[in-house]
């Protein structure tokens, strides 16, 4: 069979099997940069894969302050997401004693703040931060948000126990520190359709660890952009910062939970306008997928040369036309 007529004749499959729910809430304005940073360890070398050194944290911020970024945490990004200047978020996860003794001497000297995503289970334990430091982070202004309570992969689990993780971390956190989180970042950045269903009950948002433009198209599974040693040049925190949000988009199958027995090989990304610049790319663990891509209308329509392994399967999709924008969604395969 003819490519073109395959396709046409999978579109009309797919959508009978995947019914399209896309999101237009994006309120960001087109032109101007919010995007979002995240970090996990500073000067440990140990895990290089989630650790970022010393000068190159120092470094990040020299150059967003050279070019005029105005910092904010993540509760004034999601509070006012139409920010008329350029903005970027810093973020970090788990809270390692390493934030703070590294990294936050850092965000003090510039005056500047950021958003810590904490999981319970582990405060005070030997590489984490105790509830006295967090106190210290709090009364200067970090912005500490809830990470569950013992960082576990939630599409694993049932939404009764999604369920407990956020109600005992919530009640913790409030014991704690005297007041109720009400954003929420995904341990390992993997969603779930039930994953989120209990997040709406208790968050205003919730945020990944996939690449992208900050966008409300889809509140509760928003783009940050990884940094480590490995990904921490100035030319990232350059592209990082600077990419702009597609208007509206959205992707089938729209759970971020796949069956590795389902062998998924076709995807639909909507775009919402002519997709004819915009190119897809998409790895897993075992590296770069190879895909066959068509345009239908607003739509691109991809198949993988091979079905994704177990693990997290990432598309990347940018157009490059008076800026970079990016859209970026991630999968958990298990």
């Amino acid at each position: 069979m003819p490519k073109l007529k395959f396709f046409l004749s999978f579109i009309v499959f797919f959508i009978s099997l995947f019914p399209f729910s896309f999101s237009y809430a994006t309120k960001v304005i087109d032109k101007i940069p919010n995007n979002i940073l995240i970090y996990h360890r500073f000067n440990d070398s140990r895990f290089p894969s989630t650790n970022t050194t010393i000068d190159q944290f120092e470094s990040h911020i020299q150059y967003l302050i050279s070019k005029n970024y105005k910092f904010i945490t993540l509760t004034e990004l999601i509070n006012n997401p139409s920010y008329e200047k350029k903005t970027i978020a810093i973020t970090v996860d788990d809270a390692y004693q390493s934030f703070y003794d590294y990294a936050y001497p850092i965000l003090k000297k510039n005056n500047i703040s950021a958003t810590l995503f904490l999981s319970t289970s582990t405060v005070g334990s030997s590489e984490h931060l105790n509830w006295e430091q967090l106190k210290d982070l709090q009364s200067y202004g970090i912005d500490i948000q809830n990470h569950t309570h013992t960082h576990p992969h939630l599409p694993d689990l049932s939404i009764e126990k999604i369920e407990e993780e956020i109600i005992i971390s919530q009640k913790i956190i409030s014991d704690n520190l005297g007041f109720t989180p009400h954003l929420f970042a995904y341990p390992y950045g993997e969603a779930s359709e039930d994953a989120i269903l209990v997040i709406k009950k208790y968050f205003k948002a919730a945020f990944g660890q996939h690449s992208g433009a900050f966008s409300l198209n889809d509140p509760y599974y928003i783009a940050r952009f990884p940094i480590n040693e490995n990904f921490g040049s100035i030319e990232r925190i350059k592209n990082a910062s600077s990419v702009l949000s597609f208007k509206n988009t959205g992707i089938e199958p729209s759970n971020q939970k796949l069956n590795v027995i389902s062998n998924q090989k076709r995807y639909v990304v909507n775009f919402f306008e002519d997709p004819s610049n915009v190119t897809c790319y998409i790895s897993d663990f075992n590296g770069s997928i190879k895909s066959q891509q068509n345009i239908m209308n607003t739509v691109i329509l991809i198949e993988l040369e091979r079905p994704p392994v177990k693990g997290r399967l990432r598309f990347n999709c940018t157009k490059f036309e008076e800026g970079t924008y990016w859209y970026g969604y991630q999968y958990y395969v298990n």
